[in-house]
């Protein structure tokens, strides 16, 4: 008799044969035995945890003659058959070499025949995110509302590429991996029933290398076996497989975190002479990183490392105590670039080598209180008093942080420093933003305007009882007070109304050109179908010209929903009233003096004020990091 492989040999043929998933094993069996079966099912998982197997064992328990306690007896004739593939009524089809819509149709024609000797006829389809879109949509009725007498079974690596209309006719079973000790525990029995003589430590490794997939794991023995014999030690596992043993591994890792140059390229060209992949070493060093950073930040204790020996949970240890969190951040960073750029590059191995020399240079990064301290030791050491220059500063902080990102202080000599008005700043249009502003009653460029406003101003706001108008017909109905000399908001210098602001956006959405014209206007009055804008400057005659007239008006018109004639004022407009244009600019504006007195207010600023006496802040960068 030929030789089994152990994959094929322990397949599972009872649901508690399943190891690693209890919940979906428990359901089936539950769902066998009250008889309560679906349909359709959907298995979906990583490879070779048991999807295959999981449906050949409820195929069985359907259709066996003489079932135990929800599973199948193994031992009748239907059991035997379908174990064997040899029964009419079991069709396990292969979805990645049969995926086109002739053979669903093939499928969908054969269904309504009564299965020839068993309870059900069973269609299992492997790897059924292969299908064709046009296969899916044949399968649908089918799936839907299949005869009595018919059960699918579709098991997929890949679920998301399947059809939410194919999903939804299922009933999905998730498999997950199998945790690294659970699967070493196993492959011990399998050792010990197969008199197989592999260490403890061997079957850790050859579990991790597994990645949850018991079938893999299986394999991986076979493999190792076939080379060793009855038995193998840790370095020929470890050789077979080609796995960087852990004393390799944390060499390299030491090396790279204590900067060590000349071990660090020692140990990577000991690795290559070993025909380690590069690929894979990559790999391994960026879950290396990201197990430092976890150690850090939680822990060893945490639930995340139970799959760790407790040798390597120590050696993380010891490496994480070395080294700070930005510098592993920094590692990540460099070495998923080198991802990125072995991708794109013929040459793998200089590109990683010159990532190593990066990593082996950096620099640690000092904080802002630990320069300050620094500095005050040396004034003290050299017994310099502090002077007192008139310099700029920039702060530059990035935003909901607690602390500036950087700061950066410039000193020049009293003769040499000249004070730099900044520009003007045009801030992007931002509609939402603005209008949610400009909701509050007043809003003063200047204390002087404050104290002149002691009236309450009136607002547009629709009356009780009227019917709903948008916002823009709110602004384009005839109404008296939105005359020149009843519109305190427009007249003495209050924000644009909100309905304005509204009805200026989606002018910008139909028209730049237009939308920026009504940016650059102030609403003075409508009255009797007559649209009346004032400019600041200019003449608007002359600006604007009659062609962008007329389509303004018929953009006026669509919105409104009536005739509507658009005039210009020639005369400039007082210099109080603000364009919404002048108050995107003033809003920002009040913005920047908000983000200056958060700069000031804050104590690692006023430290640094401190240290550097008689300097200002110039201006507040928020970075888009």
């Amino acid at each position: 008799m030929s030789y089994v492989v152990l994959a094929r040999k322990l397949r599972p043929n009872r649901f508690e044969d399943l190891i690693g998933q209890e919940t979906v094993s428990r359901t089936l069996r539950n769902a066998v035995l009250s008889g309560r079966v679906a349909h359709a099912f959907l298995f979906s998982g990583s490879r070779g945890v048991g999807k295959t197997s999981a449906a050949r064992i409820l195929t069985r328990a359907l259709n066996c003659l003489a079932p135990e306690e929800g599973n199948p007896c193994g031992k009748c004739g239907n059991c035997i058959e379908i174990t064997e593939n040899a029964s009419p009524d079991v069709y396990e089809i292969d979805a990645a070499s049969n995926r086109g819509i002739e053979n669903i149709r093939e499928l969908r024609d054969n269904v309504q025949y009564a299965p020839a000797q068993c309870r059900f006829k069973v269609y299992i389809i492997d790897e059924a995110h292969m299908l064709t879109l046009e296969s899916f949509n044949a399968l649908l009725k089918t799936l839907e509302e299949p005869p009595s007498h018919v059960k699918f079974i579709l098991a997929t690596t890949d679920p998301h590429k399947l059809p939410q209309t194919i999903i939804s006719r299922c009933q999905r079973y998730d498999f997950v991996r199998v945790p690294l000790q659970l699967m070493a525990d196993y492959l011990e029995k399998v050792t010990a029933a197969e008199q197989l003589s592999i260490s403890r430590r061997a079957l850790e490794i050859i579990s991790r290398q597994a990645v949850g997939g018991m079938r893999d794991a299986l394999t991986m023995i076979d493999q190792v076996l076939s080379f060793t014999g009855e038995s193998a030690k840790d370095e020929e596992v470890l050789e077979i497989l080609g796995i960087v043993d852990s004393d390799s591994r944390f060499a390299f890792l030491e090396a790279l975190i204590r900067s060590q140059a000349d071990d660090t390229m020692s140990h990577f060209q000991k690795l290559q002479d070993h025909g380690h992949d590069l690929h894979d070493l990559l790999a391994q060093l960026l879950r290396e990183v990201k197990t430092l950073s976890l150690i850090q930040a939680v822990g060893s204790e945490s639930v995340l490392f139970q799959d760790y020996t407790g040798n390597d949970v120590s050696s993380y240890m010891k490496l994480a105590g070395e080294t700070s969190a930005s510098r592993l951040q920094m590692m990540f960073d460099i070495l998923l670039d080198l991802e990125e750029r072995m991708k794109r590059s013929t040459h793998a191995r200089i590109c990683f080598e010159m990532a190593l020399l990066q990593i082996v240079s950096l620099e640690p990064l000092v904080g802002v209180p630990e320069l300050l301290n620094e500095i005050r030791k040396l004034r003290k050491d050299s017994g310099e008093s502090p002077t007192k220059p008139n310099n700029t500063e920039s702060v530059q902080q990035k935003p909901n942080d607690p602390v500036p990102a950087s700061m950066s202080v410039k000193s020049q000599a009293p003769s040499t420093f000249q004070e730099k008005q900044e520009d003007s700043i045009v801030a992007e249009s931002s509609g939402s933003k603005i209008t949610s502003m400009l909701r509050n009653d007043t809003q003063v460029e200047n204390p002087s305007q404050s104290q002149k406003q002691e009236e309450p101003v009136s607002r547009i706001d629709p009356s009780p009882g009227r019917a709903e108008t948008s916002p823009v017909q709110e602004v384009l109905q005839e109404k008296p007070s939105l005359a020149p000399e009843e519109t305190p908001a427009l007249s003495q210098g209050l924000s644009p109304p909100t309905e304005w602001i509204e009805f200026a956006e989606k002018i910008q959405k139909r028209s730049n050109m237009l939308g920026g014209l009504i940016r650059n206007a102030v609403p003075a009055s409508w009255k009797e179908g007559i649209l009346r804008l004032g400019f600041k400057s200019g003449q608007p005659s002359e600006l604007v010209g009659d062609e962008n007239r007329k389509n303004l008006e018929a953009l006026v018109q669509e919105f409104a929903g009536s005739e509507v004639q658009v005039e210009w004022i020639e005369d400039p407009l007082d210099s109080t009233k603000r364009t919404l244009l002048e108050e995107e600019r003033y809003l920002d504006q009040q913005q920047q003096l908000a983000r200056r007195e958060e700069a000031e207010s804050h104590p690692l600023v006023q430290e640094i004020l401190k240290v550097f006496s008689g300097s200002s802040i110039k201006a507040v960068h928020l970075s888009q990091a």
